[in-house]
């Protein structure tokens, strides 16, 4: 009964674990944020009249530069490959696009928790200085990021509202249609339906082009993530992370070379190109921030604030390198140092689960025979599941999810013909029936490590830097392995003990007991 008591203990942690990893994931007070004041000495001498910004939900790039919009745009200015970084989630980007900070370090990094973010906005920013400031969108997320960075931020109730219509352009205006993100999810990158949604976008957002002057307005057009053919995103797939990011209209540079672009740039280059201060918690040191002066392009009149903003560009650098210095403890003081010290950190953590998981293995085995013959089955396992996850949910990063309610009947298909496999495997290469539970046990132990382990090395909440896409995504297929794997580990030892015999015999023994207890009461 023991065996039965571990494997039931092995469902509820994997339920207690896949329950809670999504709140496990952010933190919004962020990691190793630097602030620095930032003030514009040198003002912009005409800024723009109207500051238009578009984030189209979902939108991959090879499917932006169909559009005749980022043709219009490019035209009158220049559209780049905007690299999102390798955690493609909608809020986590939109809090990279609205502060010029990585989601590693800004906290974002679901699309669940509401809370505002801790690092500052563009938005706020723009609101502050007293520019209006209007949002237009099918989700409240970016008005849940930075509550106090609109003045106006209007939700549609259906996604058959469309964002852009009857908007009234003021200072700062941000539409964020989300119909596009809808179709790649529920029809895949590359069905018709997803074209359908690109061209809906392309009409809309032309028509409110049709309002512009781009001799005196901006419109800076970009994604926060694509989508994979079949659907999906979260992942670093260059069709999920590269997307189109277009700039127009006063300030603006013109080029078609599709130079490439950091997004977390994005935030910074509406500071310059509209005469704000740069935001506080923006990344400086070791960041792409010089890209800045490829896409402005000032008049004469002009080039005293640009050469103010440069020196400011240099102050957030220099603070940068004093914050790193004083957490490193000695120079250089660079972003990738303090990435390589606390990855190193989580990787000793990691090696000390492995050595353990190592030792009880180990124990487990010592006195049996056959062990290549155990060791090899249990690799097989793995490799089953792996192979079964990549051929029913793809690879192994938040893309395999998409829609979570697909997700789930093929998490529990996956892990259950990975247990089907390893039940058939173990008669094919241990031939021991009674063995089968007793190795069972042995697996999901190692599961088990896995699973809580990951606590161990990454913490709770996820901490800092994040994890590899296949070990952020782990406590989601890992929770579904517990579950299903624990289950299986109870009817294997019921089935391969003569467990259910003995139930069987005992309730029989009692039932017979029972009525000759009632014979004998009536004579």
């Amino acid at each position: 009964m023991l065996r039965i008591a571990f494997f039931l203990v092995a469902v509820v942690v994997g339920v207690a674990l896949g329950n809670s990893y999504i709140g496990r994931l952010p933190n919004h007070a962020g990691y190793f944020l630097v602030a620095v004041d930032d003030e514009v000495r040198v003002p912009l001498s005409v800024r723009p009249r109207h500051t238009v910004v578009i984030v189209i939900d979902g939108l991959r790039r090879d499917a932006a530069e169909t559009m005749a919009a980022t043709q219009t745009l490019e035209a009158a200015g220049q559209c780049r490959v905007s690299d999102q970084g390798p955690w493609t989630v909608s809020r986590p980007v939109y809090a990279l696009l609205s502060t010029g900070l990585e989601v590693a370090r800004s906290g974002a990094r679901n699309n669940d928790l509401t809370a505002p973010l801790a690092a500052e906005s563009i938005w706020q920013i723009a609101r502050a200085s007293g520019r209006y400031v209007s949002g237009s969108s099918h989700l409240p997320w970016f008005r849940e990021l930075f509550p106090d960075g609109f003045d106006r931020f209007g939700v549609s109730a259906t996604h058959d509202a469309n964002v852009f219509e009857g908007a009234e352009l003021r200072d700062v205006d941000l539409f964020h249609p989300l119909y596009v993100d809808e179709a790649g999810h529920h029809h895949g990158a590359a069905s018709p339906e997803y074209a359908a949604a690109v061209a809906r976008a392309d009409r809309e957002t032309m028509a409110l082009l049709s309002k512009v002057d781009f001799a005196q307005d901006l419109v800076v057009f970009t994604a926060d993530h694509g989508h994979t053919a079949k659907g999906g995103h979260g992942g670093p797939q260059p069709e999920v992370k590269d997307v189109l990011a277009c700039f127009a209209g006063r300030n603006v540079a013109r080029r078609t070379d599709r130079a490439p672009f950091d997004g977390r740039s994005t935030a910074p280059a509406l500071a310059l190109l509209t005469g704000l201060r740069f935001p506080r918690h923006m990344r400086a040191r070791e960041d792409h921030l010089d890209e800045l002066w490829e896409v402005a392009d000032f008049s004469e009149a002009d080039r005293a604030y640009a050469q103010d903003r440069l020196a400011a560009v240099e102050r957030f650098r220099a603070a940068n390198r004093a914050a790193l210095v004083r957490w490193l403890g000695d120079a250089p003081g660079t972003w990738s140092r303090l990435y390589a010290r606390e990855g190193r950190s989580q990787t000793w953590r990691g090696a000390g689960v492995a050595a353990l998981a190592v030792l009880v293995l180990a124990g487990r085995l010592r006195r049996r025979a056959h062990v290549p013959a155990t060791l090899a089955w249990m690799a097989l396992s793995v490799a089953a599941l792996w192979l079964a996850h990549r051929i029913v949910l793809g690879a192994f990063d938040f893309g395999a999810i998409n829609l979570r309610e697909n997700y789930v009947p093929r998490a529990f298909a996956v892990t259950g013909l990975g247990a089907l496999v390893a039940i058939v495997a173990h008669f094919a290469l241990v031939r021991g029936k009674v063995r089968l539970a007793e190795d069972f046990a042995t697996l999901v132990g190692l599961f088990l490590f896995v699973n809580v382990g990951h606590i161990v090395v990454y913490g709770w909440p996820l901490g800092f830097p994040l994890p590899s896409g296949p070990a952020s995504y782990m406590p989601f297929i890992g929770a579904f392995v517990l579950v299903v794997y624990g289950i299986t580990g109870c009817f294997t030892f019921v089935a391969t003990t003569g467990a259910w015999s003995a139930v069987r015999q005992g309730i029989s023994g009692h039932q017979r007991s029972r009525a000759g207890g009632s014979s004998g009461s009536k004579l």
